[in-house]
């Protein structure tokens, strides 16, 4: 069925059929109350752009083709993101759909595009199929105004419905990201946002700037617009932003004048960690702005990890098949799966060089942080000598061990010179 006789069906159901029930709605910028209807399955289009499968139709796009809802593969692909985004919340609201029907109605566009209830319409959908039910129904508000009418006026309502207090938290992590950037895209304004989505304009405003950030991982892996690739990484992206605000808009707690180029080592060095799917306290050892937990703010400390890091690092980067060598071997493959595999290869070669360094510069920071306590650091060189396995040939073969225990020794003569002079 196409966009006119929709319409035409939509607007004859208003005219003889009885509402189901009045509901409020809060539509061009006032509370009103609106009839409910029973409306056939048939008659609705699913909204590709909903802000539960956002991530996931535009990283579809991005590879493929601009997907129709009016079609029926391309509808079939968008029940499956729609189920895929939630499934076990889904299974649950199946049973209960089944066994109590539609709770909560909906909202579609005069034109029959769902813009609230695209997951319920879908599980109906589906009821529909396997129980062989036909016709079944979906309660909603029809609004006076097609999408194309009032475009800027039906994602502000979408927005609140789909994003406000109630609902976000049911939403993968990364949607809220990329629908202020969509809204920003056609005019919306952080503070409109804000108001949307029941948000602080602060917190809108630091969305966006992750959003850039996010971005900008995807460019510099030749993954733009992928942005299924950020699934379970939200949380390092919220830690380096404001880590890198802080440090761009200058800060005292470095013991060095760092440069936007330093900068910029620590943001792709962070991006490794992040793909690697490093977080936690560890992750933020790297570069949280602080004097005594921070890589970045002692200067020797974050000197020689950014050197080993692109010692061990490079090589592996520089090994790996580019994206446009696994494009042309794999033509029409789901770029995100072969991309996936990709990040799970260089992860299982870098992670070993990345736990290493992170390990070793830990233990520096935290000797420059025990400076002034020499007994305590002096019992922990003890304790590591005391540790070393002197039967293997690694031990007596290399000369590398030889010309370190050499330099120890020169560094304990250093040390002793120092107490006798003190002491005479």
């Amino acid at each position: 069925m196409n966009r006119a006789e929709r319409i035409k069906k939509l607007d004859e159901l208003k005219e003889t059929k009885k509402p189901y029930k009045q509901d409020d709605i809060i539509y061009r910028g006032e509370k009103k109350l609106m009839p409910v209807y029973e409306i056939p399955l048939e008659l609705l289009i699913y909204n590709k752009y909903n802000g539960r499968i956002l991530s996931m139709t535009k990283s579809y796009e991005r590879q493929f083709r601009t997907l129709n809802p009016e079609n029926f593969e391309d509808k079939a692909l968008i029940e499956k993101f729609l189920w895929d985004s939630k499934e076990n919340r889904n299974r649950t609201t199946l049973r209960d759909l089944r066994d109590w029907g539609q709770k909560r109605v909906g909202i579609v566009t005069r034109d029959g595009i769902v813009i609230d209830g695209n997951r319920r319409a879908s599980l109906l959908n589906k009821i529909s199929t396997e129980d062989s039910l036909n016709p079944m129904y979906f309660k909603a508000i029809i609004l006076d105004d097609t999408l194309d009418d009032n475009p800027k006026e039906i994602m502000r309502l979408e927005t609140s419905y789909q994003m406000g207090e109630d609902e976000k938290l049911d939403y993968n992590p990364i949607e809220k990201y990329l629908k202020c950037k969509d809204l920003i895209a056609v005019g919306f304004k952080p503070s409109e946002i804000a108001t949307m989505m029941s948000e602080k304009e602060s917190r809108i405003k630091e969305w966006l700037s992750i959003m850039d950030l996010m971005d900008s991982y995807l460019d510099d892996l030749g993954y733009s617009g992928i942005y299924t690739r950020l699934d379970k990484r939200e949380g390092q992206f919220v830690d380096l932003n404001k880590y890198l605000n802080k440090y761009n808009n200058g800060t005292s707690l470095t013991d060095w004048p760092y440069k936007e180029t330093d900068i910029s080592d620590l943001k792709a060095i962070a991006f490794d960690y992040i793909r690697a799917e490093y977080e936690g306290k560890e992750f933020r050892s790297i570069a949280l702005p602080s004097k005594k937990d921070s890589f970045f703010c002692k200067k020797d400390v974050w000197e020689a990890f950014r050197d080993e890091h692109f010692d061990q690092i490079d090589p592996i980067n520089d090994a790996e098949p580019t994206v446009e060598e696994l494009k042309e071997k794999n033509p029409g493959s789901d770029l995100s799966a072969i991309l996936k595999v990709r990040d799970l290869n260089w992860k299982d070669r870098a992670l070993p060089q990345l736990k290493k360094n992170l390990d070793t510069s830990q233990r520096d920071l935290d000797n420059v942080n025990e400076a002034n306590q020499p007994l305590e650091l002096l019992k922990r060189v003890q304790s590591t000598l005391s540790k070393v396995n002197t039967g293997i040939p690694a031990f007596y073969k290399d000369h590398q061990v030889a010309n370190m225990i050499s330099n120890i020794k020169q560094k304990i003569n250093q040390l002793e010179t120092i107490i006798q002079k003190h002491s005479n």
